[in-house]
């Protein structure tokens, strides 16, 4: 028996050293591991040789693949059947039966003995749950949902992808993989609306975890979404960033559908040079990893480019290829189909023939013990039992009884404190809120009336957007003789700490202005920091020593309308001028209103105004929102483009198209600023 695993152990040596290229310190520690199994006495150190040169070797040699696997069940079987076993080697044997069941799961599942592979899986899931091996469990559920993916079995996927994403939901790569799979399982459905949600999210955690591959599959899965809804654009993007992904994370060979999709793409704008330089590279790269998929796809746009540009011949020999593959995959999926019903006959037969068993085997049973009843005289048996039966029977009733009436009292009593508790909560709710909109009422009495404004300016509109009921962000206007000051400011915070921080900050505004009579910018925002700092500074408890650094960034005007200049002053937040259909950017000091380790005096700059010309104040909160298909930034650049572009547009115009901008942006997530934009025309 010795000698015969000697050469048993050869052969697979050999084999391997003829499929994989190993390096000489490789080759010695596979030597190692096999010197291991043939000679050690030992049944948990082979079955840990077996299982680490499984690991080393099933990407290179599938033969040897399945050898290792099959021997680590036999050592298993032959294991738990010896007398005495102590928990110890029980859990050892077990464990390696588990992984070694779910790797010849895997290489069933290649072989497309998919009910076979969904045995085994079963087998590695019932041990895992057994020792609660989460990461296990998880895999396991994981295979079986590829199984009924395979078979187009997409709800049923479906629900294993979403049990087995509950054992590992903190690793990212592995969350992001999974609303890959269920987002693929919804295309083949046809449900592109809901695939495009989570493809979103995997993106999202592959981005997070810098898993270029993943990134690379999402990007490409995208691409095919908007083909099919006819945005060949936006479909070029998604596959270039699929193959930046790919070529990061260094996986370019899966990058020839993304190839054939950037083909496919250009093919609907009509480059047909573009389509064919491209579909040729897929159709290469695609024909190295033998997908036949790519490989038709890449000749249909090969021949539909070629029959474009009149080359006849090429787009005939395309065609007959086209043909070709498309015959291949359809009898692909004639065997898919056939697999799947047979898949399901035999599924459904064996759980036919396990409830036989079952039933076949408990009427045996009854049988046998009706027998046994007969010979030692069953009708005294069945009348102490049966007055053994009305004893416990009353005892438990009445035990019961007692249990529910006392269930029931409690379950009453917390029932009512529950609606009371919900009742207070509901009227705490009702008073904050009224609280809160009273507070808006008041905060809308302080801003800036839509006909003051209008009367004031020669064009001018507010996009103002609070996060909550009431905002940070304000406008604010005085007028003063032939002088006309405006601002828009974003005070520390939003909701009602940011409403109650505006409260103090356009009060000192008004108060530079009106009380101590200035009228240069940089002198008001000079004046109003020095009263915010005091109005916070005012504070009871002298033994605080924690500096109060709320305070707002501004961007502050004053027009003086008899010499048609504007003199600019701004903390942290600039002014954009729009003259001409170019737009210059006047920026503000570095510095808010407020406490700052740096303080210095605002600077003021003087502007001569000219005819048509168009001002922008706002906040930090349009360029700050998160969203877009990739759910970052919208960003100051991507806002002065915007603004570049609408501000030819009447004024109501202007104001729904940043509207719609930014609701388009943001999507379904949630804003996180108070957005205020105002725009001027004074000449």
């Amino acid at each position: 028996m010795r000698f015969f695993y000697s050469i048993f152990f050869f052969v697979l040596c050999g084999s391997l050293s003829a499929k994989a290229q190993f390096t000489a310190d490789e080759e010695k520690y596979l030597d190692s591991l096999a010197f291991v199994a043939e000679h050690e006495k030992e049944d948990s150190i082979v079955l840990n040789a077996l299982l680490t040169w499984d690991d080393f070797i099933y990407a290179y040699d599938r033969d040897l693949d399945f050898e290792l696997n099959r021997r680590i069940v036999a050592i298993v079987q032959q294991g738990l059947n010896k007398p005495g076993i102590n928990d110890r080697y029980r859990q050892i044997y077990l464990r390696s039966y588990s992984v070694a069941q779910n790797n010849l799961g895997l290489l069933l599942m290649d072989d497309e003995e998919f009910l076979s592979a969904l045995k085994c899986f079963q087998v590695s899931l019932q041990i895992a749950e057994h020792y609660q091996d989460s990461m296990k469990i998880g895999n396991a559920l994981n295979n079986i949902g590829m199984i009924y993916e395979h078979l187009r079995l997409n709800e049923k996927a479906i629900e294993y992808y979403t049990e087995s994403h509950s054992y590992d939901k903190a690793d990212l790569i592995s969350t992001g993989s999974y609303y890959n799979n269920v987002a693929l399982c919804y295309m083949a459905m046809g449900d592109t609306v809901k695939a495009f949600e989570l493809l979103t999210l995997s993106l999202a955690y592959s981005d997070s975890a810098d898993d270029f591959r993943g990134m690379g599959n999402t990007h490409s899965n995208l691409g095919i979404i908007y083909l099919g809804w006819n945005q060949p654009e936006e479909a070029l993007r998604q596959y270039e960033l699929s193959i930046a992904a790919y070529d990061r994370g260094e996986s370019g060979g899966r990058s020839a559908m993304s190839y054939k999709g950037m083909g496919l793409a250009y093919l609907d704008l009509g480059n047909y040079s573009k389509a064919i330089e491209y579909c040729q590279k897929a159709y290469e790269i695609a024909t190295q990893s033998e997908s036949i998929l790519a490989q038709k796809e890449s000749c249909y746009c090969l021949y539909e480019a070629n029959k474009k540009i009149g080359n006849t011949a090429s787009a005939l020999q395309y065609h007959e290829d086209y043909v070709t593959h498309r015959n291949a995959l359809e009898d692909a999926e004639k065997r898919v189909e056939l697999l799947k019903t047979d898949f399901q006959f035999n599924l459904d037969r064996q759980h036919l023939q396990d409830s036989l068993t079952y039933s076949s085997a408990q009427q045996l049973e009854r049988e046998r013990f009706e027998t046994k009843l007969e010979k030692k005289q069953i009708t005294q048996y069945v009348l102490f039992g049966g007055i053994l039966f009305c004893l416990v029977l009353g005892a438990f009733i009445l035990r019961s009884y007692f249990r529910k009436k006392k269930d029931a009292e409690i379950i009453s009593n917390q029932k009512r404190e529950v609606e009371l508790q919900k009742h207070i909560v509901e009227e705490k709710n009702k008073e904050i809120t009224d609280s809160i909109n009273y507070a808006k009422r008041i905060q809308d009495a302080i801003l800036p009336s839509t006909i003051l404004l209008e009367n004031t300016f020669k064009d001018c509109f507010v996009y103002y957007k609070p996060k909550d009921i009431i905002a940070g962000d304000f406008y604010w206007l005085e007028k003063k003789n032939n002088l006309v000051f405006f601002a828009v400011a974003d005070c520390t915070g939003h909701g009602v700490p940011g409403a109650m921080v505006s409260v103090v900050c356009h009060n000192a505004l008004n108060r530079a202005v009106n009380e101590f009579n200035l009228i240069n910018p940089g002198n008001i925002l000079d004046k109003t920091r020095e009263l915010v700092i005091e109005t916070f500074e005012q504070k009871e408890d002298t033994t605080q020593v924690e500096t109060i650094r709320d305070g707002m960034d501004i961007t502050l005007c004053v027009w003086h309308t008899d010499q048609q200049k504007l003199f600019f002053s701004g903390a942290n937040n600039s002014l954009y001028l729009v003259r001409k259909n170019n737009l210059t950017e006047y920026h503000a000091d570095s510095q808010p209103i407020g406490n700052y380790a740096e303080e210095k005096p605002f600077n003021t700059i003087e502007i001569q105004l000219e005819p048509d010309d168009l001002l922008y104040l706002y906040t930090d909160g349009y360029a700050d929102q998160f969203g877009g298909p990739d759910g970052k930034k919208f960003k100051y650049k991507k806002l002065k483009d915007l603004l570049l572009s609408i501000a030819t547009l009447s004024v109501n115009q202007q104001k729904n198209q940043l509207d719609t901008t930014f609701e388009t942006w943001k999507g379904h997530l949630e804003q996180v600023d108070d957005v205020c934009v105002m725009a001027v025309s004074i000449v």
